[in-house]
């Protein structure tokens, strides 16, 4: 099978070098402040996104795609508010700025 899952996991190594790059990139050039916690959150989003992007081909493989489908949309409702969290906290101003 093309997409086993050494392969997998690997491409989404890849894919998230390339994330975190262009991530830092964007927070610079809108002159955001990326500290250590904020970056965790971006991290623990991605993670969440890709298990249950993972979950869900897996769930599909053995003939459960409702099942995955729903994990998916819990895993990208779960994603979607963690980053909406995490565009709140980069685009505050400082208090004392």
């Amino acid at each position: 099978m093309f997409l086993n899952g050494s392969l997998f996991w690997y491409m989404m190594g890849i894919i998230f070098v390339v994330i975190a790059f262009a991530f830092k990139a964007f927070v610079e050039d809108r002159g955001w402040v990326l500290t250590w916690w904020k970056g965790l959150i971006a991290v623990v989003t991605y993670t969440i996104f890709s298990l249950s992007l993972y979950a869900w081909g897996t769930l599909v493989g053995e003939n459960e795609s409702g099942a995955g489908f729903k994990f998916f949309l819990l895993g990208l409702f779960v994603t979607l508010v963690l980053a909406v969290v995490l565009w709140r906290f980069l685009s505050a101003k400082p208090k004392n700025a």
